[in-house]
């Protein structure tokens, strides 16, 4: 009891400072710049970065038990769970190569972008299992699969070594139960640790051997403990609003009204292109969703005709499949201010993107300008998010993704910059627009954050006053083309 003491004194005492030095090495790693690093060295900051985050997490956890605030009573918080398991890939995968093996995270499409779980703890369970199936393992594959089955999220670790021995079977899940004849180091600690902090989910823990060589180690969370999310727990209130929606399609038009109501807002249904021309004409509305594929006349052409019309500034936002590059060049030409893909998976960001092309047409505010002086930290993006559409697109699709990335971020790049030389509104939004989408796929806020006040600027005929946010923008597009050439390369 009093070694518990002396510990909970020591947290106490010094884990301020230690949480103050494990957050400068973490900002540290993220100050360096990717583009100036080789890939090699790039893998194991970024193996480090994830190493530290954890760690910070850790100590703080053992800091709330020392202060007697259990670390349970916190809330469970929702997270972004794709790019939570590329932090853990590339946290292992570092280390794996070390050992002459390799480690591969394999990710059912099924399984959902967030989740509302104790993200610590459950990294504890995995990095507990991982480390353990290397350690045991002398040569192939570790892999971590993660699926979704009969409403449980299922964590397999499966590796190639020798298996758990009988003794190690029967004495699993206890404090000691490394047997004392085993030739590696460890006590089967971190196997009881596991158990107890899946316990604590509710969920179970399994260990198979398997035939022939290697072993399953598998970790079941029911629903219950972690409560799939999908971005649409934080759904905006657009009770303020009344939206137009032009859609040809009966089941459709049932989804986006349910969403729209859901939300509080008043929907205007026109059910072909011919009826949104006159609903448009005779009816003010806050913004129009319009159908790219619509009998007699089609959504490009409803988007075209009103903005010809003298003093209409509706916001207008596509809902379409046709979402490749050549297409969405073509609804911007036709006086587009955004595109909604269809079919639409989350109703939070559904409704917060009608709420963003409202509020950019009802301010009249000059777009924001950067400060300069910010310019080299605002290409930065979500290393793992970015990692996790890596991972999606696999190992056959990555280089793919990537060149066509590259494509489209330098073609974008070079029409802005010839767009707003030449005062060309039309053509500044349209790219602008493309670039919104890009970066906000690839996790680049900040610089999406800059392209959507370009946007507004454009769409306000303000171009001539931003000159500072183009050359910002120009500066911090061409920063994130060097970083996704890096990867390329890499």
């Amino acid at each position: 009891m009093a070694e518990i003491d002396a510990v909970r004194d020591a947290l106490r005492l010094y884990g301020h400072d230690i949480r103050a030095a494990v957050s400068d090495v973490v900002g540290g790693l993220r100050l360096i710049d990717p583009a100036r690093v080789p890939p090699d060295l790039q893998c194991q900051l970024d193996r480090v970065r994830v190493a530290g985050e954890t760690l910070a997490d850790l100590i703080d956890g053992a800091t709330m038990l020392s202060t007697g605030r259990p670390a349970q009573a916190a809330p469970s918080r929702g997270f972004d769970f794709r790019s939570f398991l590329a932090g853990i890939e590339m946290r292992w995968s570092g280390r794996a190569r070390e050992q002459g093996l390799t480690f591969r995270l394999d990710v059912d499409r099924h399984v959902p972008e967030r989740i509302r779980a104790a993200r610590i703890k459950l990294d504890r369970i995995l990095g507990n299992l991982i480390a353990n199936a290397l350690k045991f393992s002398d040569r192939g594959r570790v892999t971590l699969s993660v699926r979704l089955e009969a409403d449980a999220l299922i964590f397999q670790v499966r590796d190639q070594g020798r298996g758990f021995s009988k003794p190690a079977l029967d004495r699993l899940f206890t404090p000691d139960g490394r047997p004392t004849n085993e030739n590696r180091p460890g006590t089967g600690l971190g196997l009881h640790i596991s158990k107890e902090l899946a316990d604590g989910l509710g969920g179970a823990l399994v260990v198979e051997n398997r035939a022939g060589a290697g072993a399953d180690v598998t970790l079941s969370l029911p629903r219950e403990s972690w409560e799939c999310r999908q971005g649409d727990g934080d759904r905006p209130d657009l009770s303020d609003l009344t939206v137009l929606v032009a859609e040809d399609n009966e089941t459709n038009q049932i989804l986006v009204r349910q969403m729209l109501e859901g939300m509080g807002a008043r929907m205007l249904l026109a059910r072909d292109g011919q009826e949104a021309l006159d609903l448009l004409a005779h009816h003010p509305v806050n913004i129009a969703l319009v159908d790219i594929e619509m009998p007699r006349v089609s959504g490009i052409e409803v988007m075209r005709r009103m903005r010809q019309r003298p003093g209409f500034d509706t916001p207008m936002v596509a809902l379409t499949a046709y979402v490749m590059r050549e297409n969405r060049e073509a609804i911007y030409a036709a006086g587009a201010d955004g595109v909604i893909a269809k079919p639409i998976r989350s109703v939070s960001a559904f409704g917060q993107a009608i709420r963003r092309h409202v509020g950019r047409s009802m301010d009249d505010a000059p777009p924001p300008q950067p400060r300069p002086d910010a310019e080299a930290t605002m290409a930065a993006f979500d290393r793992n998010r970015f990692e996790s559409i890596l991972q999606a697109a696999g190992p056959d699709g990555r280089q793919e993704f990537l060149l066509h990335l590259l494509q489209d971020l330098r073609s974008v790049r070079g029409e802005l910059k010839q767009a707003t030389a030449g005062n060309d509104t039309v053509q500044t939004r349209a790219q602008s627009h493309i670039l919104i989408s890009l970066a906000g796929a690839v996790g680049a806020d900040r610089l999406q954050q800059i392209a959507e006040s370009l946007n507004a600027a454009a769409h306000k005929g303000r171009l001539q006053e931003a000159g500072t946010l183009v050359s910002t923008c120009d500066h911090a597009l061409g920063a994130l083309i060097a970083q996704v050439e890096h990867r390329a390369a890499s």
